[in-house]
């Protein structure tokens, strides 16, 4: 019998391209966790460096109030559209529109919150007696971590 490669026993070169596609694999999911573990490594970082700074966070949630109002009104638009189609209709059910009118009232009401409180937010972050840094940061990086993460990425 010769030496050729049955139909179970792959080849030389295939078996030298299943291990190549193997190594590949192996480096494409290690390079993976380990843009996954700086990515999550930057954000505790980060997180923690804001969290800690009495006027970074106030800043932090100043910019979050500002852009839930953003996303807010889209929002806003589209339920005043709803309830603009529905009110001309005389097929509207009392019951949808009421619920409609209710939700439009309590959208605007926790707009006018986000206003108010991005204001206020914004006045402390400008604050400079409020530029207060809690410590160690150690401390804080890795209740950020524990919080925001649940498992650490794997090595």
């Amino acid at each position: 019998m010769g030496l050729s490669a049955t139909a179970t026993d792959p080849g030389p070169a295939e078996s030298y391209a299943n291990m190549s596609r193997k190594k590949k694999d192996r480096q494409e999911k290690n390079w993976k966790r380990q843009l996954e573990k700086k990515r999550q490594d930057d954000v505790v970082k980060d997180s923690a460096a804001t969290l800690t700074c009495a006027a970074e966070t106030a800043g932090d949630f100043a910019y979050q109030c500002t852009h839930q109002q953003d996303e807010m009104n889209f929002d806003l638009d589209f339920l005043r559209l709803a309830l603009e189609i529905w009110q001309e209709s005389p097929l509207a059910p009392p019951s949808l529109l009421a619920a409609l009118d209710e939700l439009l009232t309590e959208q605007l009401h926790h707009q006018e919150t986000l206003i108010r409180l991005a204001q206020q937010l914004e006045q402390l972050a400008a604050d400079p007696h409020l530029h207060i840094h809690l410590a160690p940061i150690d401390r804080y990086r890795e209740l950020v971590r524990s919080r925001l993460f649940a498992e650490p990425p794997a090595n």
